[in-house]
């Protein structure tokens, strides 16, 4: 899911300094790369209440934090590429990842797609990029809280109903398509622009500067502390109010939308902070084509991952394993690619059709 340095090209962003080009680049790269891995974890592991505690911790951590993620990355790649391009590439990028994700939607049974979302995505951060950027934010809070207020008053809301096409006929209720990706699907876009939103203001901020990516850990850190404050503050909550205070994983409710926001706040400025180091740079490899490799580990979760799971129901460590051997599988693949290619192929092949 391209969106790094520039919403999927590998052209140098203008910085103050080389060093500074250099470590927002690769931390950019390095924070898609640990959001694929993240999806590895969501995506391939499948604990149960009396596997060991640390095992489902680690189980975890991607689940609810991947892919919003990716989407914060979204917006501060396109945020990035607008500085030099208008925002007329960047819809038509988004059309293709758009068509793309639509067009294999329905082949995919075993997770949510957010492939389609993404790129429309992208075309709502082009229709905002010339708004103020003191607008953003305000904008951000308020797709994050909507899905909260409507569900609040709304009986029969729909909200994430798990709806997906399953199959390509399906995709020619073109309303009802619409209404998956915008609300009752797994990525509803009225609250997931908000991440994308979020990006974009970063993306006006100086991130080759060390300063602003403490900052960026240190508030991230506290918005993503406000996960364990809502879960007492729900328990205490008057009648119909405690939906906003729903901070588990993917209830697309403001409490979660805010910790979700702040982790991948925090997680990003560690990433540029860390991008030049020698341990990022596998991660930064996987970055620089993860939308070629996050189809890649759909293909390899339904042939191989999802049907052994399925019939020898392995422990957790073991499926943890797994994972780390896609993982390895993926960051080979990419590494061969790259020396002998460059871009990944999916990502190349975007960039032409967009042009």
């Amino acid at each position: 899911m391209q969106a790094g340095a520039d919403a999927g090209s590998s052209d140098p962003v203008t910085a103050t300094s080389a060093a500074g080009r250099a470590r927002r680049l690769v931390g950019i790269d390095v924070a898609r790369g640990l959001a694929l891995c993240g999806m590895l974890l969501a995506h391939f592991l499948k604990g149960e209440a009396g596997d060991p505690g640390w095992l489902r911790f680690v189980g975890d951590v991607g689940d609810g934090r991947a892919a919003p993620l990716f989407c914060l990355v979204l917006g501060v790649g396109s945020g990035l590429y607008l500085r030099r391009r208008g925002p007329l590439g960047l819809v038509r990028r988004g059309l293709v990842l758009g068509v793309l994700g639509v067009a294999i939607w329905p082949l995919v049974d075993r997770v949510y797609l957010i492939l389609p979302h993404y790129g429309l995505l992208l075309v709502i951060v082009a229709a905002c990029s010339r708004l103020p950027t003191g607008w953003l934010l305000p904008m951000g809070v308020t797709c994050s809280a909507l899905p909260s207020i409507v569900v609040s008053v709304v009986d029969g809301h729909g909200l994430q109903a798990a709806e997906q096409p399953s199959s390509h006929a399906e995709l020619l209720d073109v309303p009802h398509l619409l209404w998956q990706l915008v609300w009752s699907g797994g990525y509803p876009l009225v609250g997931w622009a908000g991440f994308a939103l979020v990006g974009l203001w970063l993306a006006g901020r100086e991130l080759g500067d060390t300063g602003v990516a403490k900052r960026m850990v240190v508030v991230g850190v506290a918005a993503g502390s406000t996960q364990l404050l809502a879960v007492a503050l729900r328990s205490a909550a008057a009648p119909g109010s405690e939906t906003f205070w729903d901070s588990t994983a993917h209830s697309n409710q403001l409490a979660w939308y805010v910790a979700a926001t702040g982790s991948s706040v925090a997680v990003l400025g560690l990433c540029l902070l860390a991008g030049r180091m020698a341990a990022a740079r596998p991660f930064a490899l996987l970055g620089g084509q993860a939308l070629s490799l996050y189809l890649l580990h759909i293909v390899i979760g339904a042939i191989i991952v999802w049907p052994w799971r399925d019939r020898v129901a392995p422990e957790l460590g073991l499926q943890l394993l797994v994972v780390v051997g896609v993982a390895v599988v993926l960051w080979a693949v990419a590494a061969a690619w790259t020396h002998l290619f460059g871009a990944g192929p999916l990502e190349r092949a975007v960039r032409r059709l967009a042009r």
